[in-house]
């Protein structure tokens, strides 16, 4: 069955390959990827993604854990959350997340966030998290600061991107 964390509200899945066509309602739009260095997707860029963590669960060891995250309610995938191991470091690693905008303002990202977190720290035995945002993405520090990420640093021109080159901020959450 693979990993499933369930919440209040939400479920944290693997994907499957039948998944590609919800995470490209959101990862073809771009205005919604102007913080991101990828995308907007087209749909070939989608099922690659998806085929990629489906082949990544079959690494060993397991190194990249990519879930989905699917709103009990209507039972749809509303988003996705990931974490991946540090290769230089032991119980090190970093993570991501991203929501369709139709479910922005919820409070999704917060809860996908801190059970990604708990699964981190409780079952693959991590000590330190680390996550990136772009310094104009306001929404994303919000969701890093209620899980309990202190900012610890600035990269500045980090990346060359749609036009601009982006600066980033470095969190970090130690356990």
């Amino acid at each position: 069955m693979g990993i499933w964390i369930e919440t209040e509200r939400l479920i944290l899945r693997e994907y499957v390959a039948a998944d590609w066509e919800a995470v490209h309602e959101y990862a073809k739009q771009e205005d919604i990827l102007i913080y991101e260095n990828w995308g907007p997707n087209r749909e070939a860029d989608t099922k690659e993604f998806i085929d990629h963590v489906i082949k990544s669960k079959k690494v060993i060891p397991r190194v990249s854990f990519e879930l989905a995250i699917v709103f009990k309610k209507e039972d749809k995938l509303i988003g996705g959350c990931g974490f991946r191991f540090d290769t230089k470091e032991e119980q090190k690693g970093n993570l991501g997340y991203i929501i369709n905008p139709l479910y922005w303002r919820t409070g999704y990202a917060v809860e996908a966030t801190k059970a990604l977190i708990r699964y981190a720290t409780t079952e693959l035995e991590v000590k330190t998290i680390d996550a990136t945002c772009d310094v104009l993405n306001l929404a994303s520090q919000a969701v890093l600061k209620h899980c309990g990420f202190s900012r610890i640093g600035l990269i500045r021109k980090d990346i060359e991107m749609k036009g601009r080159v982006r600066d980033t901020f470095v969190y970090e959450r130690v356990t």
